[in-house]
């Protein structure tokens, strides 16, 4: 008995420390084009498969809400971004960089490690081309879904203490 809960210690302990990379490119190079790819153990692949660009379409405006509850609990997560700005104005395109370098700062508070290196492209072409890789570990995506829930338990709970009774 011992030497199975042994095996299913290690195992979890092992699932819970796969590193998971999701890369993701944005370029206006013929058209606007994105590329998102994610891939276990090996960040080169999740690269590959994000380059691989379609045609950004316009979709239904839920976009990004519902998971962004879940972004915030992430910790530990090291992000990257890569590329060049060229907004074709000097100043426009110098007030977009200054703000992604100080996105990054404040998201370096909650994740564990951010890189920014968008270089300001001050020629008068519009031009756009980054690159970005968010890695963690499915440990980390776990205990964010956990806290996520938590917080949502505790809400409901707090909302149905809240109505006064009619007695």
């Amino acid at each position: 008995m011992p030497i199975i809960l042994t095996a299913i210690v290690e195992t979890l302990f092992y699932l819970l420390s796969i590193p998971l990379c999701a890369a993701f490119t944005l370029t206006t190079a013929g058209g606007v084009r994105c590329g998102v790819g994610v891939s276990a153990f090996d960040p080169r692949q999740a690269l590959r498969r994000a380059r691989a660009y379609r045609p950004v379409k316009r979709r239904r405006k839920r976009g990004a809400r519902p998971a962004w509850p879940l972004v915030r609990q992430l910790r530990g997560a090291r992000i990257r971004l890569r590329g060049r700005l060229g907004l074709g104005d000097a100043a426009a395109t110098a007030l977009a960089c200054g703000a992604l370098r100080g996105l990054a700062a404040a998201l370096g508070s909650h994740a564990g490690r951010v890189e920014v290196d968008v270089t300001p492209v001050f020629a008068g072409d519009v031009c756009l081309e980054l690159t970005g890789m968010i890695r963690l570990r499915t440990g980390q995506i776990m205990t964010a879904i956990i806290k996520n829930q938590i917080d949502n338990i505790h809400r409901r709970i707090a909302r149905w203490t809240s109505i006064p009774l009619k007695a």
